[in-house]
């Protein structure tokens, strides 16, 4: 390896002593220190040994239902991490968002009839309950959170609902409502209809070809139309799904290729640097092919990180190597069914500060 910017240190003493940073927050300081540290951070080797050298956590959380009730697993490469066990969350709990600072946004069933949301720190086994929505009688249909600083932890979480009545998604209006940790209270902002333009730090990707994008600052709303060859509308494609690569948006597309041999293959395509008023996508769109022993797994979940994806299948999730495209890691889901939903979760062992009840 050569040396890194600064010309100080080796770029490999770099990449050793950033794998042993301990708390998240000083390694995501470290990818704005320069260019060279980012590229180090993301490349498709680093992840695996920091889990390894720091025993902190970065997976994905798989949900399903059973029985009526809410099942979830944390499955991630380091399997043997004595730690996974702490991540176990109580019987009746929905995970309905996650982030990359080891918090979820969860649903406790305490009987039949009542539920109380609630965020928590698994890794710390910390809990603070939240209140309900001012729209809590209207279906949520997605539900996200972030995390904005820290002692005590600041965060926002957004949830977009509809009324129950079933309506076609261009004429439906959507909710929506913020919870402020610092105020302690949920407030209802602009309604979102899918025909209006849209912009923001959060995504979501709708089923008409749109991304939802949300501005936490702001608080404001954009949509964005896919490009045309981006739709979900080809007879040969499988499934999109808006992941985060290297810092920027992406979407992996994924089609059936018309050959003998009816291949299947999956097309990562990148966004430009952000731009608060359009979404670029770069046509230079990286190729990723999937061999006959995984096509049962063409279903990817989320990025792992710039080299490897993560896939699932009805009872198995699998971590995929695109470069050799191998299987490093399979996971049989005993406790459940099926991937149906996936979270990415990524935490460290520090205690957080929730601040007053």
């Amino acid at each position: 390896m050569g040396k890194s910017s600064s010309e100080e240190l080796p770029t490999d003493i770099v990449f050793d002593i950033i794998s042993r940073t301990t708390s998240l927050k000083t390694l995501d300081t470290c990818k704005s220190v320069c260019k060279e540290w980012k590229q180090l951070i993301y490349e498709s080797s680093f992840m695996p040994l920091y889990c390894q050298n720091t025993k902190n956590l970065y997976g994905y959380f798989v949900q399903d239902v059973r029985k009526s009730n809410y099942v979830s697993m944390f499955v991630c490469l380091d399997s043997n991490n004595n730690k996974l066990p702490v991540l176990r969350l109580p019987d009746n709990t929905r995970i309905l968002a996650s982030c990359n600072q080891g918090i979820l946004c969860c649903l406790k069933k305490r009987d039949s009839n009542d539920y109380q949301y609630c965020v928590c720190k698994p890794a710390t086994q910390q809990w603070q309950d939240l209140p309900k929505p001012q729209l809590d009688d209207y279906t949520t249909v997605s539900i996200a959170i972030m995390v904005l600083g820290s002692t005590p932890l600041r965060y926002k979480i957004v949830r977009l609902s509809r009324d129950g009545i079933i309506k076609e998604s261009k004429y439906c209006t959507y909710y929506c409502e913020i919870f402020d940790s610092e105020t302690r209270a949920w407030r209802k902002i602009q309604d979102v209809n899918p025909s209006v333009s849209i912009n923001n730090s959060i995504h979501w990707l709708t089923n008409d070809n749109n991304i939802l994008k949300f501005n936490l600052v702001q608080e404001s709303f954009r949509i964005f139309t896919l490009p045309e060859h981006l739709h979900n509308t080809d007879n040969n494609r499988l499934s999109n799904k808006l992941v985060e690569y290297e810092g920027r948006l992406g979407l992996v597309c994924t089609t059936q290729e018309e050959d003998s041999n009816n291949n299947v293959n999956m097309k990562i395509w990148l966004t430009d640097e952000e731009n608060e008023l359009k979404i670029n996508w770069r046509t230079n769109s990286k190729k990723v092919l999937i061999n006959d022993m995984v096509e049962r797994y063409a279903n990817p979940a989320g990025m792992y990180n710039a080299g490897i994806i993560f896939l699932k299948a009805a009872d198995e999730v699998v971590f995929y190597k695109i470069q050799d495209r191998s299987l490093m890691h399979k996971v049989k889901l005993d406790r459940l069914r099926d991937a149906r939903e996936v979270f990415q979760f990524r935490s460290d062992f520090e205690r957080v500060d929730f601040g007053k009840s």
